[in-house]
């Protein structure tokens, strides 16, 4: 009696064990731009989704791919496994790991890479999500895997926190003007685009002719300068310049287009970016600088300028930025500048946000052409893929089987230990006493 309670309890508690899920981000720590990717759609999803969702968040680039293919291969034997993951950590961790009905991976990025046409990977793969003006063979290859997105995932959110902290920081003004200076970007060839110091000047002096308009209406303005790594990043031969960005030091756009506005007694503040390395660490900003900045943008109802060879800053722009602005400049969240840094791809994507009602356009640093807005506004990257993820890892999902492999294995394995169990004290129960017949 008491070997079948202990059989019955086993087979009990297996049986009704809890369908939960589990997500799992994979990204390189180090690489903020594939961090923000993963985050912002775990963030997305923690807010569709109405239940808690346990998250694990690995460094891929410290990882051994092995190492994450056996905690997920663990949790399939009680759980439902989402996986997200991004740059090579993301890709290399998939290849490794089983295909269950109860796991569910997927891919994001930026832009489209090679190993996307890896045969092997989409055969793992379950979702690579892209944007949508990637080249349409991609599109072809990756077929129903593919999720498309307006601009790219990312996990900056409006929030007031650090403005209503550091605004102390700002110069006084009635409106304030957010300028995000452009950088110098790689192209297929390995050649370097660069946003040059042309593209400073005449930016600096079409801000400049806004800030003496907005002036004339008895207002005062600031302009507030972001800019990022790869600002000034490289000489006029393309000469990696190794001392900027660290130790306090700006790059010689940043000055240029400082002294632009300086000339013409414009009130500014630079915000210059800082490499957050250990050696780095004492010119690093104690707050997020495009919090702050985006914030007096909102509260002032001024405008965002972005730069176009940049998908991450027009997205983040775009989803903290309120839609009203200065009645003198035209509708859209932000105000993308098109500049010599941008290649066909950084274009394809300016086009599509503006199509999709998101962004103006300034082109040659003169002419403005206006958001569309004959469409509805697309929700963000981040909450288009989670809302995907979410439909195909509910527990009501008819495609999830009801046990994974690993499940299964699981269950097998208790039973099987039972019966060995009961064979031994029947074993040990004959050699005392050979005459009884134990057999049940």
């Amino acid at each position: 009696m008491k070997n079948f309670l202990i059989y019955a309890s086993v087979i009990s508690s297996v049986a009704f064990e809890a369908h939960a899920l589990k997500l799992y981000l994979v990204s390189n720590h180090d690489s903020a731009e594939n961090y923000n990717q993963v985050w912002g759609v775990a963030t997305a999803f923690e807010n569709l989704s109405s239940k808690k969702v346990p998250i694990e968040d690995l460094n891929g680039k410290t990882l051994d791919p092995l190492v994450v293919k056996d905690k997920i291969e663990r949790d399939l034997s009680k759980e439902k496994v989402l996986f997200i993951g991004t740059g090579e950590e993301g890709i290399a961790s998939i290849i490794d790991l089983p295909k269950d009905p109860n796991l569910v991976t997927c891919l994001i990025s930026s832009t489209s890479l090679e190993q996307y046409k890896d045969k092997a990977l989409l055969e793992k793969v379950d979702f690579i999500a892209l944007p949508t003006h990637v080249a349409s063979d991609v599109k072809e290859e990756l077929g129903k895997k593919l999720i498309e997105t307006t601009g790219v995932a990312h996990n900056r959110h409006p929030d007031m926190t650090t403005y209503d902290e550091y605004q102390k920081e700002l110069p006084p003004a009635d409106l304030y003007l957010g300028v995000y200076l452009g950088g110098d970007t790689s192209t297929d060839t390995k050649k370097v685009k660069l946003f040059t110091e042309d593209d400073a000047t005449r930016l600096a002096n079409y801000i400049i002719a806004k800030a003496e308009e907005i002036n004339q209406r008895g207002l005062t303005p600031c302009v507030l300068v972001l800019n990022s790594q790869r600002t000034g990043k490289h000489d006029i031969d393309g000469k990696e310049l190794l001392t900027v960005h660290r130790e306090g030091k700006a790059d010689h756009i940043t000055k240029l287009f400082a002294n632009k506005l300086a000339d013409k007694g414009i009130e500014y503040k630079i915000f210059d970016f800082q490499h957050n390395t250990p050696e780095n660490k004492e010119w690093v900003s104690a707050y997020n600088t495009f919090d702050l900045v985006a914030g007096a943008v909102r509260t002032t109802k001024g405008k965002m300028f972005v730069p176009g060879d940049s998908t991450f800053v027009i997205s983040e722009a775009i989803d903290v930025m309120p839609s009203e602005s200065i009645d003198t400049m035209p509708p859209g969240k932000a105000l993308v500048y098109y500049n010599a840094a941008m290649n066909d791809v950084h274009k394809a994507h300016v086009v599509n946000e503006k199509e999709t009602g998101r962004v103006s356009i300034l082109e040659n640093y003169e002419n403005i052409t206006p958001a569309s807005d004959n469409t509805e506004i697309k929700a963000s990257a981040s909450k288009i893929i989670a809302q995907k993820l979410l439909e195909l890892t509910s527990t009501e999902a008819p495609w999830i089987a009801e046990e994974s492999i690993y499940r299964r294995a699981r269950r097998k394995d208790p039973l099987e230990k039972i019966k060995q169990y009961l064979v031994i004290q029947r074993q040990i129960k004959a050699e005392k006493n050979p005459h009884l017949n134990y057999d049940l």
